[in-house]
């Protein structure tokens, strides 16, 4: 497996890629890209059978959460992950001192009161992505399906590129 600042090296202007997955859908599947502009955080592109056409932007992910083995380019989208015992912790020792009534309170007012108390115990254990409301080293709770978010989990495939030239 090949590391971020590989593909960098590789990816220069007048490179040729194909897209192969995309998980916006399959219009955007078979069509070819050229490199015509490379910067640190990503790459410009063009069709190169239209090259008229409007530039399109790539950014580079976290290293983590891409893949390249010369002939393939994956991106993956954050991945979730369970709560760790750690992070258990601090969210049980926020629920033991949560007033609920000065939340009804709030509810009825500003809601500010419960909410900055909370955002300083949680900064206070240096986990202010628990609230989820914020991303913080990467991570941002979710509390849909109680996880956190991780920038070094891979999710599903968001997009792969096959290396033409």
């Amino acid at each position: 497996m090949k590391t971020l600042n590989d593909l960098k090296r590789h990816l220069q202007t007048n490179a040729v890629i194909i897209m192969t997955k995309c998980s916006c859908g399959n219009k955007l599947i078979g069509k070819k890209r050229k490199v015509v502009q490379t910067q640190t955080n990503g790459v410009y592109f063009i069709d190169p059978e239209d090259p008229t056409s409007r530039k399109s932007f790539l950014s580079f992910p976290k290293a983590s959460l891409l893949e390249y083995d010369g002939k393939y380019i994956r991106i993956y989208e954050t991945g979730k992950r369970k709560l760790t015992k750690e992070e258990k912790t601090i969210k049980d020792g926020y629920e033991k001192i949560r007033n609920k009534k000065q939340e009804e309170i709030d509810l009825m007012t500003d809601c500010s009161t419960s909410f900055w108390k909370e955002k300083a115990y949680y900064r206070e254990h240096n986990a202010e992505y628990l609230m989820g409301h914020t991303t913080q080293k990467g991570m941002r709770f979710d509390y849909n399906t109680g996880k956190v978010w991780d920038d070094n989990i891979k999710g599903k495939l968001n997009l792969e590129y096959e290396w033409i030239n």
